[in-house]
């Protein structure tokens, strides 16, 4: 089986390598000539592309490189792009997504997995299954949101949507970020991370076998207060602690994610659920 990963970066370089150490025939692609030399140095099959894809002849979505031909022409894609951070890029970056689809149908792709966000369900409280209604209100998640749908109507029965909570893993850590700042707000919210070994296991057993229901999410299993996981954090890193500010009431009002539904439809048993159990990788 071929799978393409469109971006190998932090999740999609270490998800190509597992899949050819699985046996899959893997091709990634990098934005620029430089990414694409340094993936194809770890053995990866690898081509330079843009989005939105600029082709200018009378069929836009046909790829005259041989080796985009062969990137789109693939069993399943896997499309990891974030957004931009700048809110005037939303339409933009929904529009850059679909031409990779259409490309992707324009080649002869049978599947495609889109790595959304949690952050579609925007401030929901309480505990949030996969099928609780998404209320986005930051811009990636209007955005992720907005690509999901859009990929459910055109790629029926051959579209998985999983919506990752926040990423931790070598080198990667908010910690980083909060680490000596004061009055941090929902110190008392639940904390909603999961870590790259199980992301990767995740969408390994997507490729495998396509899963029943089309949309999926991935946290660990536990929810320890920001407070509480921040500051614990940052003593076993030996960085300067975070300081809070705790509302009695924010743990019942900040929403934690439910993976249970995710982990039993792909047979998956989380490796790092407990997340206190873990110190950075930093």
């Amino acid at each position: 089986m071929k799978v393409s990963i469109c971006g190998c970066g932090w999740l999609g370089e270490p998800l190509a390598l597992h899949l050819l150490d699985l046996g899959y025939e893997v091709f990634g692609s990098k934005t620029s000539q430089d990414g694409v030399n340094k993936i194809r140095q770890r053995g990866i099959n690898c081509c330079e592309i843009s989005v939105p894809l600029d082709n200018n002849s009378d069929y836009p979505y046909f790829c005259e490189d041989k080796d985009k031909r062969a990137f789109f022409a693939t069993d399943v894609l896997v499309i990891n792009v974030p957004p931009k951070l700048r809110s005037s890029d939303k339409q933009s970056h929904i529009h850059n997504i679909k031409t990779l689809m259409t490309a992707a149908e324009y080649h002869g792709c049978k599947r495609i997995i889109f790595i959304s966000t949690t952050a579609v369900y925007g401030d929901t409280k309480g505990r949030v299954t996969e099928s609780t209604e998404p209320r986005p209100q930051t811009e990636s998640g209007k955005a992720h949101l907005e690509i999901e749908r859009q990929l459910l109507d055109t790629w029926p029965d051959r579209s998985i949507i999983l919506r990752l909570s926040g990423l931790i893993g070598p080198n990667r850590h908010p910690v980083k970020f909060l680490s000596g700042r004061k009055d941090i707000e929902k110190g008392s919210d639940p904390v909603n991370l999961i870590h790259l070994t199980d992301c990767i296991a995740a969408i390994s057993r997507i490729i495998a076998k396509q899963p029943p229901s089309p949309i999926l999410h991935l946290a660990a299993n536990s929810h320890p207060s920001r407070a509480s996981y921040y500051t614990q954090m940052a003593e076993l890193a030996k960085l300067p602690l975070p300081n809070f500010s705790l509302s009695p009431d924010s743990h019942e009002n900040g929403k934690w994610i439910d993976a249970s539904m995710t982990l039993k439809a792909l047979d998956l048993t989380l490796v790092h659920s407990d997340l206190i159990s873990l110190a950075p990788e930093l």
